[in-house]
């Protein structure tokens, strides 16, 4: 198996070359950096190298996703044919963001300046930061973009969290792949399992998941569009 991660290397490294195929694939959601770094270090770059194309790669989708993913997910709700889809990624991004959000809300001072940052928008910024920088598929940028948006503490600040966790995960990933780098390869394939395995069970509840439905003052049930269930 090794074998093949280093042929597939080795070919990618001749048709794009080792920074554009990190890159690439850091940009790619599951795989992201955590899988792009020990791949790039496969195809000769250096760990600093491999680091710095994999963070820039993974970094630069957050600023869009901050702003389009979660509407994006909303709108697929909302149409015939990826509602299913669209409702069944909300729910698991909002299930994640639970966790986060479920901080004390503080009461504000009484004075005319607001302050830059609250305890409670403090907390989410860096639970939103562990939550990325544990080096994991589901915890990377497209997810703690996702968590970050349905948070709502704003563009900025979600930026700086999903940025800061982004360069810990990539710097413990760097550091495995640095120590171990006789097993490079085999690292790289392990990621690739565990990638494969998550799309594996997230198909599988995929299949299985059933959107909650509401009951209105008539008795009908719908489908909620949020994905969570409403409450009066």
């Amino acid at each position: 198996m090794s074998e093949i991660v280093q042929s597939i290397a080795e070919t990618m490294n001749n048709a794009l070359g080792a920074p554009l195929t990190v890159l690439l694939l850091s940009i790619i959601p599951i795989a992201e950096a955590r899988f792009a770094i020990p791949f790039g270090i496969s195809m000769g770059l250096s760990p600093m190298e491999a680091f710095g194309w994999a963070f820039l790669g993974s970094s630069l989708m957050a600023p869009i996703l901050l702003i389009v993913f979660i509407p994006l997910i909303n709108a697929l709700s909302k149409t015939k044919f990826f509602a299913k889809i669209g409702k069944f990624l909300y729910d698991k991004f909002e299930k994640k963001s639970q966790s986060l959000a479920d901080t004390v809300q503080e009461p504000q001072p009484e004075t005319d300046k607001k302050p830059i940052l609250t305890k409670t928008e403090l907390k989410k910024v860096g639970g939103t930061a562990l939550f990325v920088a544990v080096p994991l598929p589901l915890t990377g940028v497209w997810t703690g973009s996702a968590v970050a948006s349905i948070l709502k503490i704003g563009f900025v600040k979600s930026l700086i969290g999903v940025i800061v966790g982004n360069a810990v995960a990539c710097g413990i990933i760097t550091l495995i792949s640095f120590l171990f780098k006789d097993y490079v390869t085999y690292i790289t394939l392990a990621f690739f399992i565990i990638a494969v395995t998550v799309v594996v069970v997230l198909v599988i509840k995929f299949i299985l998941y059933k959107p909650k439905t509401v009951a209105d003052d008539a008795g009908n049930t719908t489908t909620d569009d949020s994905g969570s269930e409403n409450k009066d």
